[in-house]
């Protein structure tokens, strides 16, 4: 809410103190980029993209079914929770249009020839 504060002079100054709050945003880029950054290190780089986009979107629905069934009676935790699902389903859906699935098909040709 605002507060009135009385500075050294007569006059009074309306204002506002609202924490800035961007370690819980650190946060979650954090636990968005953690997933890209194991994918990098462990499958070839024109995968990564298309693999990212079908792990978010494994892991929002499943962060979304514990939202739903689980932690429904708790508003605190719930609404952590329903952030997480909303950043990985953006994630989901801007690696899925910046990806190009001809990469995933040519893997696929490729796999039976490797010994």
């Amino acid at each position: 809410m605002a507060q009135r504060k009385m500075d050294s002079g007569f006059e009074r100054k309306l204002v506002i103190e609202v924490p800035l709050r961007f370690q819980g945003l650190i946060r979650l880029i954090a636990v968005t980029a953690a997933p890209a950054f194991v994918l990098f290190l462990l499958i070839p780089a024109p995968l990564v993209l298309p693999v990212l986009s079908i792990l978010s979107l494994v892991i929002a629905c499943v962060a979304a079914t514990y939202a739903l069934f689980i932690n429904a009676n708790r508003d605190a935790q719930g609404s952590t929770i329903w952030n997480i699902v909303y950043v990985f389903t953006f994630t989901w859906i801007v690696a899925g249009m910046i990806s190009n699935p001809r990469h995933v098909l040519d893997w696929f040709d490729n796999l039976p020839m490797v010994p």
